[in-house]
């Protein structure tokens, strides 16, 4: 009986350790996707001096960006700027290569912003959901319970629809099966725990 006692007490300090880690990242993502948020409505409100510092030209079939001080001279130049909002939740749609080949850089940068701020945000709401999780087994007799079951269900089905549209449908639907499988396993041991404890 000690050695079991010790072994759920090292789950329930894994268990707390891996909350506090997940609340660590799940603030941190949430920060950072404020401050992204910030960012687009930095970029909207400069629209203006931001546009007109910009001009792009097609080289090649590729949309690149010059970048000119006040005095015209070019600073630097963005190539391949086509590229830069096919990640994130936005990644299926060109938005801003369109936006930059119509000399809306400023709107371009604040869509890659927001739908980064979008991407992250969905990461930190995973984050807090695992750090709950974590919590509740860490409090818990079992971690096969009601609770505990809900929210890995959730947190799965939001990782999984995540996972489409930051990845794709074939990562996607890895991902729906690999949790599937483990949120079938957890159940049969939350049904085999609900058994075993309306029998004692």
């Amino acid at each position: 009986m000690r050695e079991q006692e010790i072994k759920l007490a090292n789950v329930k300090k894994s268990c707390s350790t891996t909350g506090k880690v997940a609340k660590v990242l799940g603030v941190l993502m949430a920060v950072i996707a404020v401050v992204m948020l910030v960012g687009g409505i930095v970029m909207l409100a400069c629209k203006s001096n931001i546009n007109s510092s910009i001009k792009t030209e097609e080289v090649s079939g590729k949309v690149v960006a010059h970048v000119f001080s006040e005095n015209g001279t070019e600073l630097f130049s963005l190539e391949q700027v086509e590229d830069m909002g096919k990640h994130g939740i936005l990644g299926m749609f060109n938005v801003v290569g369109i936006l930059m080949y119509k000399g809306m850089a400023a709107e371009a940068f604040a869509v890659t912003f927001f739908s980064t701020a979008v991407t992250i945000a969905i990461l930190a709401g995973i984050f807090i959901i695992i750090m709950k999780v974590f919590k509740l087994i860490e409090n818990s007799d079992s971690p096969f319970n009601g609770d505990v079951m809900k929210k890995l269900k959730t947190a799965f089905i939001i990782i999984t629809v995540y996972t489409f549209f930051a990845v794709g449908l074939g990562a996607a639907a890895l991902a729906g099966v690999v949790f599937w499988s483990m949120y079938c396993i957890l159940d049969y041991g939350y049904v085999l725990q609900k058994e075993s404890d309306e029998t004692l």
